[in-house]
């Protein structure tokens, strides 16, 4: 029997924004999208799943103080921050400090081919890392059916995992406190996670757990986890 306490945000129901440059599904309330059952958790307040098309550019406002994730799923990314200008390609991530106001530029280098990134918003009041720290880089390939840590410092509130998995490929995430809440978001494919069925670009919130077992059930399955307060 499925005890552990959690939420399903199905990619299907996720907010979509979308112009001639940029398309965006928003899992969580994100600027005009608001749906009362699409609250997020504890820091985490932003999952979104973005695109921009080739050779253009898009501006993000950060409303609050926050760290911002950015993680290439196809091509990469340019972001000027303040006049200084970062490079993300697949394979990495990188994490930005936002003070509450702030615009990133956020561009496609590609001539003719459309980027797919994701982008996580995390609350914090407490920068204590410099933006030229925070890449962070991981090889799936080196590393397939296991959890890869990318992120995890003790300077940062938060843990980042991914990892590709062959279908009927099983593994445990444990966390690394009891009072943090998991969340994870399918790139690719399908997996079981405690008991539930996720498809690609869904969503799972779950709370008051130690650990979280799941399965992937497809090839090339893709998936990522944020352990967070």
């Amino acid at each position: 029997m499925d005890i552990t306490s959690g939420k399903i945000y199905l990619a299907d129901q996720r907010g979509l924004i979308e112009t001639s440059i940029a398309k965006r599904y928003s899992t969580f309330n994100f600027e005009k999208y608001y749906n009362e059952h699409k609250q997020a958790s504890g820091a985490l307040f932003m999952c979104n799943d973005e695109s921009i098309s080739g050779n253009k550019l898009t501006f993000f406002l950060s409303r609050e103080d926050s760290y911002q994730l950015f993680f290439p799923v196809t091509g990469g990314l340019d972001i000027v921050q303040n006049g200084k200008e970062f490079s993300i390609e697949t394979g990495q991530v990188q994490v930005l400090n936002l003070g509450k106001g702030e615009v990133l530029e956020i561009s496609n280098p590609y001539a003719d081919d459309t980027v797919n990134y994701i982008q996580i918003g995390l609350n914090t009041d407490l920068f204590l890392l410099r933006a030229s720290e925070m890449l962070f880089n991981f090889d799936f390939q080196k590393h397939p059916n296991q959890l890869i840590e990318i992120i995890s410092s003790p300077k940062l509130s938060f843990k980042l995992s991914a990892g590709i998995f062959a279908g009927r490929e099983e593994t445990t995430y444990q966390l690394q406190n009891l009072e943090n809440k998991f969340f994870c978001f399918i790139i690719d494919g399908a997996f079981e996670v405690e008991g539930r069925l996720l498809h690609a670009r869904d969503g799972l919130s779950l709370w008051d757990v130690a650990q979280v077992e799941f399965e992937a059930l497809s090839n090339h399955a893709i998936i990522f986890i944020l352990e967070h307060l």
